[in-house]
């Protein structure tokens, strides 16, 4: 080993002080030039939000952790905002664990009904439905088509994940007989327009208004409807695993125990504190569309026109698993169309201005 060490440092032995340095001063030039050519991975398959929370709803969070950790969290103050927020009573209010959670528990009480889902939709639903023993069967998301479906339940996602489209919530109710269950996913409401149909429109703009009211007479003429939303998507809380049902018979989709005290107080601070960041995040999501949209015009590139940071694309030249692969290789990651029994799509994520002009750029590479 001495040897080995001695061979090693007599290279060094016939180059003067002055060698030494101008060489390793070239070799550190090198390495930072192969670091600044080399591109960095763009996550465009994962659907929450790209930035941090409110640093506020993390203060939140973080006060209520260090105040009572010890005791069981009180979920009154987070139902009375919630009901206040869409003018609806608190009995017809339930925070859950997130979204998803909440819609698993609504599936498994349609035992094993057969339920009609608006697809492509949330990509977790089939799973969720034939965990809790029901039969999920994909229908156009057209209401004609879903209120004629011989279902027992309707399961929609709107604003939808993946193609960012509105369903008509309020028209399908009407349509719908009395004794089909109506579930709604409404996890990306908040990056509906003000014009969008009842459970489906951004009602942060202050409580009670008109979004809020369309939601209470939903369920005031519907008993049979659970709405599902979030905080994971426009309130960028993900990790928090927070959310909320609203419905004339919700109390059974409660987690035992409730929801973290953390959680509860982000997503309070959320309701009364975060409007202003969701309308930023809605013009920036329908921002991005709009420039995405623009550049892939005259290009065998295409999306549907919609609403939220999630687009569904597609290629006249090439399939999803051809696009999804030729973006990986310029280390861009979406989420092939195969997720949901398509093709010929993608589903990207946007995000910011400089994530769009990178996803082009790679797009006219293929």
């Amino acid at each position: 080993m001495i040897r080995k060490l001695l061979d090693y440092y007599r290279q060094f032995e016939e180059l003067s002080p002055e060698e030494i340095s101008r060489d390793l001063i070239e070799r550190r030039h090198a390495e930072r030039a192969q670091a600044l050519t080399e591109v960095p991975p763009l996550d465009l398959a994962t659907p929450a939000w790209h930035e941090p929370p409110d640093a506020e709803a993390i203060n939140a969070a973080t006060y209520a952790l260090r105040r009572a950790v010890n005791a069981y969290p009180d979920p009154a103050p987070l139902h009375e905002a919630i009901a206040a927020r869409h003018g609806v009573a608190k009995d017809r209010v339930v925070a859950g664990h997130g979204a998803g959670e909440l819609l698993r528990s609504a599936f498994r009480a349609l035992g094993g009904a057969e339920v009609a889902v608006a697809w492509p939709g949330w990509g977790y639903l089939p799973r969720l439905l034939n965990e809790a023993g029901a039969t999920p069967v994909a229908v156009d998301p057209d209401v004609e088509e879903l209120a004629a479906a011989p279902a027992q339940a309707v399961v929609v996602c709107s604003p939808n994940d993946p193609t960012g489209a509105l369903i008509d919530v309020r028209a399908l109710a009407e349509r719908l007989d009395e004794a089909v269950w109506l579930i709604v996913d409404a996890a990306l409401a908040e990056f509906a327009p003000d014009e969008a149909p009842a459970a489906s429109r951004d009602d942060a703009a202050g409580r009670g208004d008109a979004a809020g009211g369309d939601l209470a007479a939903l369920l005031s003429a519907r008993e049979r409807v659970i709405v599902v939303r979030s905080f994971s998507k426009a309130h960028a809380m993900a990790g928090l695993r927070g959310g909320y049902a609203l419905g004339n018979d919700v109390a059974a989709l409660a987690p035992v125990a409730g929801v973290s005290a953390p959680a509860q107080a982000a997503m309070l601070w959320a309701l009364d504190g975060g409007d202003a960041i969701v309308a930023r995040r809605r013009a920036a999501a329908a921002r991005e569309r709009e420039r995405l949209a623009g550049t892939l015009r005259d290009t065998p590139f295409s999306f549907p026109a919609g609403h939220g940071p999630l687009v569904w694309l597609e290629s006249t030249e090439h399939d999803g698993a051809a696009i999804a692969a030729g973006l990986a290789a310029q280390r861009i990651y979406v989420t092939p169309g195969g997720a949901w029994g398509d093709n010929r799509h993608v589903r990207v994520a946007l995000r910011d201005g400089a994530a769009t002009d990178r996803l082009s750029a790679a797009l006219s590479d293929l």
